[in-house]
């Protein structure tokens, strides 16, 4: 390890590693260390040379990282996701991003210490997983209204944050919306509102003979619709 001494006093202190690596890559690290990788053919002057010209970079992430210690690992403790709470783990590293997996929800970041930042990588990754499950789930249901002998309409799911529905179906334009908020509940919710929303396309009302064909199609719609008014 080598450090840098600046003209206010301040220091920087890095641990250079020799890799097979096509450029020269820095990582502040939470120990007040920066993890520098670069291939055997760059100089160490090269190396400091570029710490040196974005130390005000550096610093400013350190002092992040510190108070992300102040603050705990744990700032964002936990998700809600299908129902279940998922603990956080925010991970320091060079890519940007997070990853909801069967356990837990992983923020990778350099920094991650500012909760709107942590929330828009858990945003985009929740964005991401639930576009994939309202198309899992519209094959499921279009699947079991044509064993049943209904042809449903060619139609074009999209996720989005609405204020005051849980879905909404255009059955002229054969576009199906749910919102992002579903996401908290359980799999079986969403399918319920996936169910409601289909169900337009033969009554497009909420008469008496909708809830007879929504109920028929899908007998636990009340059970797990339900949770929604909770």
């Amino acid at each position: 390890m080598k450090t840098i001494t600046f003209p206010d006093g301040r220091t920087l202190t890095y641990e250079l590693v020799r890799k097979r690596v096509r450029n020269i890559n820095f990582c502040p690290k939470e120990n007040g260390i920066i993890m520098v990788s670069a291939s055997p053919r760059a100089s160490v002057r090269e190396i400091e040379d570029f710490i040196v010209r974005r130390a005000d970079f550096f610093f400013k992430a350190f002092a992040a990282l510190e108070e992300r210690q102040k603050l705990g690992e744990d700032s964002i403790s936990s998700v809600t996701w299908l129902g279940q709470e998922f603990p956080v783990r925010i991970i320091s590293s060079s890519r940007e991003c997070a990853v909801i997996d069967e356990s837990e929800v992983r923020v990778f970041t350099r920094l991650g210490n500012e909760s709107e930042y942590i929330l828009s990588l858990i945003g985009k990754a929740r964005y991401a997983r639930f576009c994939a499950l309202a198309e899992e789930l519209n094959g499921i249901v279009r699947s079991e209204l044509s064993s049943r002998g209904f042809d449903p309409p060619p139609t074009k799911i999209t996720v989005k944050d609405m204020k005051s529905r849980w879905g909404s179906c255009s059955y002229t334009r054969g576009h199906i919306s749910l919102n992002i908020r579903l996401s908290a509940y359980p799999r079986n919710t969403v399918l319920s509102v996936l169910w409601h929303e289909y169900a337009h396309y033969w009554h497009h009302d909420h008469s008496g003979r909708f809830y007879d064909f929504l109920l028929k199609m899908y007998p636990e719609y009340r059970k797990w619709n339900d949770l929604l008014k909770k």
